[in-house]
């Protein structure tokens, strides 16, 4: 799978209200994946704001250039991780074509268990992505709190959230597929993965916070 989806492929063009709509409907998608993705994206979207009431301040003027680079960032992140809620459904429907398949005779069966296994690697990789960019997204919402306009040190700090949110409930959906593998060792592997994005988006929200609550007074 590429390290970064195509983003001329986004088809989902649901609103927010659809989005939730759907999200809280009794069908199988979106789910938990395709929410923590959106978290994600928002959590973009806010450190995007904080560089756009920024860029072309003069108190900013030594940041500008950064705060740029910054919008250009958040705007693409943004995009790839509303990508991720389309592939996250694609995951989610291999693995249940995958529990589907016929499994009366023992070829059938091994084969079937072999579809599965199959599905959850391709399952768990939006989510995987996700934990990625909204680790990158929390480096951004970190830069918004450091030198972006102080007026929206509270909007740094949601982006930190969010992104941090974004990331632990994404680990909790590569998890539900980890716990499937057969391949205890890739299983593991998969477990320090995810151990070691929780800690980077869980760092750079508590330094992130740190500057806003300096702003706030707090």
């Amino acid at each position: 799978m590429p390290d970064e989806p195509n983003i001329s492929d986004i088809a989902d063009e649901r609103s927010v209200a659809q989005f939730l709509d759907a999200l809280g409907s009794n069908a199988p998608t979106p789910g938990g994946g395709a929410a923590c993705a959106v978290a994600g994206a928002m959590a973009a979207a806010l450190a995007e704001m904080v560089a756009q009431f920024t860029v072309g301040k003069p108190a900013y003027a030594a940041d500008d250039a950064s705060m740029r680079a910054m919008i250009e960032r958040a705007q693409h992140l943004r995009q790839v991780l509303l990508q991720l809620v389309t592939e996250d459904e694609r995951g989610f429907a291999a693995v249940s074509a995958a529990y589907r398949l016929p499994k009366a005779t023992e070829a059938e069966r091994t084969a079937r268990t072999e579809a599965i296994q199959a599905a959850l690697q391709v399952a768990m990789q939006p989510p995987l992505q996700v934990m990625k960019y909204g680790c990158e997204v929390a480096v951004l919402a970190l830069a918004a709190a450091e030198a972006g306009n102080t007026s929206l040190a509270s909007d740094a700090g949601c982006a930190a959230l969010f992104a941090e949110a974004a990331v632990r409930a994404a680990g909790l959906n590569v998890l539900a597929n980890v716990v499937l593998m057969r391949d205890t060792a890739a299983a593991e592997r998969l477990r320090r993965q995810v151990a070691s994005y929780e800690q980077q988006a869980a760092g750079l929200r508590e330094q992130t916070m740190r500057h806003v609550n300096g702003h706030l007074g707090r």
